[in-house]
C-alpha cells in the first residue's frame, strides 16, 4: 500500500475508533470537547481519499482482476450511511429540534433557532442535552471516518499493485 494511502488509511481509522469512543460515553453523560480538534482531520482525510480515487483507473473498479470490493465493506458503507442519518434525526428530537444554552441569567434551556425558549432546564436535564448534542456531532464523525477508512481499503483493492496480494 503506498504511504499516502497508508497514512491516510490509518488516520481514518484511528479516528474512528476515538470518536466511537466518546459517543460511547455520550450515554453516560460524559463529553469530550477536545474531540472538536478531529475536525480538521476530516479535511485531510477526505482530500487523501479523492486524490487516490482519482488515480484508479476507470476500467479497474469494474474489473474483477483488480480485487472485488467484499459484501461487508458495501454494506459496512451503506450501515454508517444510514447511522448517520438515523442519529441526526433521533439526536435532534431528543433534544426537541433545540440546542442547550446557558441564558444571560445563568438559567439553562432549550431554545430553539429563532431564541424561542422551548423549556427550562436543571442541571441533570442540562447536561442529559449536551450529551445528546455531542452525540449527534460525535456520530457524524464515526461516519465519516469510517466510510473514508472502508474507501481507503477499496482504493488499495482496485490498483494495481494489490494485484499481488489478491488471488485470481
Amino acid at each position: 500500500m503506498p504511504g499516502s494511502l497508508r497514512f491516510t488509511f490509518w488516520i481514518a481509522t484511528l479516528a474512528t475508533a476515538v470518536n466511537a469512543v466518546a459517543y460511547a460515553l455520550t450515554f453516560a453523560e460524559r463529553t469530550s470537547y477536545w474531540l472538536l480538534f478531529s475536525l480538521p482531520l476530516l479535511f485531510l482525510v477526505w482530500p487523501g481519499i479523492v486524490a487516490q480515487w482519482r488515480r484508479v483507473p476507470r476500467r479497474n473498479l469494474r474489473s474483477e482482476i483488480f480485487g472485488n470490493i467484499p459484501r461487508w465493506m458495501k454494506i459496512s458503507v451503506i450501515g454508517l450511511l444510514v447511522f448517520a442519518f438515523a442519529n441526526f434525526f433521533i439526536c435532534r428530537s431528543l433534544n426537541d429540534g433545540a440546542q442547550p444554552q446557558i441564558l444571560a441569567d445563568g438559567q439553562t434551556a432549550l431554545v430553539a433557532r429563532g431564541g424561542a425558549l422551548v423549556r427550562s432546564l436543571d442541571a441533570a436535564e442540562f447536561r442529559r442535552a449536551r450529551a445528546v448534542q455531542f452525540r449527534m456531532m460525535s456520530g457524524f464523525f464515526v461516519a465519516c471516518f469510517g466510510v473514508a477508512a472502508l474507501l481507503a481499503e477499496a482504493c488499495w483493492m482496485k490498483n494495481g499493485p494489490a494485484m499481488a496480494d489478491r488471488k485470481v
